[in-house]
């Protein structure tokens, strides 16, 4: 099998892994949004620490790092930012899944990449292509018309959109190897989850050991956290960002379909009308995109 196939697989892997997560996380939705976000850090830097101390090479591009802390303060600001966006994300998100609101949030998972390019031409200076232009101003009546028949912000998809989209945008400034970046992103949030979860267990209010079924399904949140990042840095090595910009639409699509026929949310005509507008400006973006990198 080529580099690209390979690239293909780990690609579609991760995101058909983060969109059926969504039925993970509501297996826990007995337990509070906080103890499932601190548990999914605190594991995940166990899960992937022993990935990192195992492999020499990346343990001494670690080390490295480390030893010109002064030279990599900068580098350390962006992964600390990362890190915290990142988190935000994920407890929005489980709180979006365990309070039935699935479909705001497969909108928010739908209009990230918009937002994605809205940050990188205000952030990264990068080149905006006409394609672009109509396709976030597609976008943008779509988030108006949802917001009409909500009659508020949609802030749940406007929120995972942004922390979705300035975590992207770190990403693009961190340069350091993928494990050496998720191992420090999880080592800088994991001492406030396990305050957190102390904190938790003084006052006899955290559910992790009193079930056994629930304390291997939050220890198994902080594995399925990392497998799917790891996957997703090993498919962008191989495959192009405009491939991966085709892949991406996989995990809304997922959430957006679970939300309809397995949690029955309701969709309003507004609400169809408005992802059909969202979906329209992102055939214009993947359109754009692939003619721009075809030419």
């Amino acid at each position: 099998m080529n580099q690209e196939k390979i690239g293909y697989l780990y690609t579609a892997t991760a995101y058909l892994l983060w969109g059926f997560l969504t039925l993970y996380w509501n297996t826990l939705n007995s337990v509070s949004s906080m103890e499932i976000l601190a548990h999914r850090i605190l594991w995940g830097f166990i899960f992937v620490a022993p990935l990192l101390f195992f492999h020499t090479k990346k343990r001494h591009a670690f080390f490295s790092f480390v030893n010109e802390f002064k030279r990599n303060i900068l580098q350390i600001f962006y992964i600390l930012v990362a890190s915290l966006v990142i988190s935000l994300n994920w407890l929005l998100f489980i709180w979006a899944v365990n309070f039935n609101h699935l479909i705001e949030a497969s909108l928010g998972l739908y209009i990230t990449p918009i937002i994605s390019m809205i940050l990188s031409i205000l952030v990264l200076k990068e080149r905006v292509t006409k394609g672009t232009i109509i396709s976030m101003g597609t976008a943008f009546v779509g988030v108006l018309v949802i917001t009409f028949d909500f009659g508020k912000i949609p802030w749940i998809a406007i929120s995972l959109a942004f922390t979705s989209g300035i975590y992207g945008v770190m990403k693009k400034y961190i340069k350091v190897d993928a494990l050496v970046g998720m191992f420090m992103e999880t080592l800088m949030v994991a001492p406030f989850a396990f305050i957190f979860l102390l904190f938790l267990q003084q006052n006899n209010k955290m559910q992790f050991g009193s079930d056994v079924h629930f304390s291997l399904l939050l220890i198994g949140s902080g594995i399925l956290t990392v497998l799917p990042l790891l996957w997703f840095a090993e498919g962008s090595k191989r495959i192009s960002l405009t491939t991966i910009g085709f892949f991406q639409y996989i995990t809304p699509t997922i959430t957006f379909l679970l939300g309809l026929f397995i949690f029955e949310n309701t969709i309003t005509l507004m609400k169809w009308i408005s992802f059909s507008i969202i979906w329209f400006s992102l055939a214009i973006f993947s359109f754009s995109s692939w003619k721009d990198n075809n030419h």
